[in-house]
């Protein structure tokens, strides 16, 4: 007989899977906006505040309240970095090699799409 795993392990589990991929959106989305000299500063400081906040919780939280408030937050800083005209929804990465400029917006679009599927709850 196989022992069975608490619900409660399987949930915490799930939690940090969660957190971990928001988190790694952001590592990537950091990444590119580092390279981009345009004005996209606010959105570069909101990104790097959200990995931040879930390194925080990864270390030292664990509870189910604790993760809404720290989902709470992060949908918050995901919707300010998203609002029509001047943030990242309508953020386009330019190079003037046209190959290059697909692939990053590519990337880019990709970041946008798992960080989009992660909050959708909440729009």
């Amino acid at each position: 007989m196989v022992d069975e795993v608490p619900i409660t392990v399987l949930w915490v589990i799930n939690l940090e899977r969660t957190l971990l991929v928001i988190k790694n959106a952001y590592v990537r989305l950091v990444k590119i906006l580092t390279k981009e000299k345009n004005d996209i500063e606010y959105a570069l400081r909101k990104a790097k505040a959200s990995i931040e906040l879930i390194d925080v919780y990864l270390l030292d939280c664990k509870s189910a309240e604790q993760y809404r408030k720290t989902m709470m937050e992060l949908s918050s800083i995901y919707h300010d970095i998203n609002k029509p005209r001047v943030g990242l929804s309508d953020y386009f990465i330019w190079d003037d090699n046209y190959d290059k400029r697909i692939v990053a917006n590519n990337e880019l679009d990709g970041i946008k799409g798992i960080l989009l599927k992660e909050f959708k709850r909440d729009i």
